[in-house]
């Protein structure tokens, strides 16, 4: 029975460690999209819809987004617990646009457990509540003084402002999700955000410049914003 609860004990910690991969992809459509007809451009939207339909089974999650931004005009954010099914992805995404658009900004991180999940919650879960209407994402560097601050005092300063999000009483609808980049891309975190409301996300931003943590932030831009879009089409 010891030996039982040792086991369980070391599977329910592999569970925990266990990662997401994620990967957001930012389209653009080529001008030879833009010369097509709008039967034409319905019937690339059929074969997107189809596509996207179908990797939804396959991934730990798929979701899409009309870009508001000029630099692109679909948002592909999916996750999966292997690296190799979002590879597969973006190549399969590639032959099904035809050469009518192609990613041209991509970030890609690991989700795993932090400070900023909610107590008990699975990441798959996280993932999987039903999707709210825009969607906010941007890679994030910091000074590499921060890493040399004591972790006690870095613990201080991200739980003061960990406090200042969650008691803000616009942050209410907003989901956050931070994951890390260490070693596998150009940037350090990938950030992204879900709400309904754009005025309160950029609300909750402004009070969050006054956060100590800010003053060793180096990097936080491109920052996409998309418009949910299931099915995709404009």
């Amino acid at each position: 029975m010891e030996s039982n609860n040792y086991q369980n004990e070391i599977d329910q910690r592999k569970k925990l460690s266990a990662g997401i991969y994620i990967s957001i992809l930012a389209y653009k459509f080529t001008p030879d999209y833009w010369n097509l007809s709008p039967e034409e451009q319905q019937g690339i939207f059929g074969r997107l819809n189809e596509f996207f339909s179908e990797y939804r089974k396959k991934m730990t999650h798929l979701r899409t987004y009309r870009s508001i931004r000029h630099d692109c005009d679909l948002i592909v954010w999916t996750s999966s617990e292997d690296p190799e099914e979002l590879v597969s992805l973006r190549e399969n995404l590639n032959r099904t646009l035809a050469g009518y658009g192609y990613p041209d900004f991509s970030m890609f991180s690991l989700y795993e457990h932090s400070p900023y999940l909610k107590q008990g919650q699975v990441l798959a879960d996280s993932l999987n509540f039903p999707p709210l209407k825009y969607f906010v994402a941007y890679p994030m560097n910091k000074d590499p003084e921060w890493y040399l601050v004591d972790p006690k005092e870095r613990k201080t300063i991200m739980s003061e402002h960990i406090a200042m999000a969650t008691s803000n009483p616009e942050n209410e609808d907003i989901r956050s999700y931070t994951t890390y980049s260490y070693g596998i891309a150009d940037q350090e975190f990938v950030v992204m955000y879900e709400t309904d409301s754009l005025s309160r996300w950029s609300h909750v931003t402004a009070k969050l410049r006054e956060a100590r943590q800010r003053k060793w932030v180096t990097k936080e831009y491109p920052i996409y914003v998309g418009i949910l879009a299931e099915p995709f089409q404009f």
